[in-house]
């Protein structure tokens, strides 16, 4: 027996219309071009989200390591190309480093002592 809790599914009751599906290709007709819907009321004291004007121009630069063939995701400030922030972390990408060189010093003294039985 398990002492996972019993996992169950249930239909949920839909959320609304379905949106029409635009092209892909070239412009709609115009029959085609959905209406807009009218914006939800809002409270001027309610926010959803604000940047305050803090949000960089920045891009993410993707790097494949040629010995470990990680991919590691740059993101870097369009202005100064100043990184600021790495996926995954400077350590992480260490520990994986020695982690991988540990398990080649394993597969080679297995292949050595493999080698020196025979």
């Amino acid at each position: 027996m398990s002492d996972t809790p019993e996992l169950r599914i249930a239909a949920i009751p839909p959320t609304g219309a379905a949106e029409p599906v635009q092209h892909a290709y070239g412009v709609p007709n115009h029959a085609d071009v959905p209406h807009p819907r009218p914006a939800p009321e809002q409270h001027p004291h309610e926010v959803a989200a604000s940047t305050d004007g803090q949000l960089q121009n920045a891009y993410a630069e993707f790097v494949v390591d040629p010995h470990t063939h990680d991919v590691v995701v740059r993101i870097r400030d369009a202005a100064t190309d100043r990184i600021l922030n790495e996926l995954p972390s400077p350590e992480v990408q260490a520990i994986s480093r020695g982690l991988r060189d540990y398990a080649e010093m394993l597969a080679r003294q297995a292949a050595l002592r493999q080698a020196h039985d025979a």
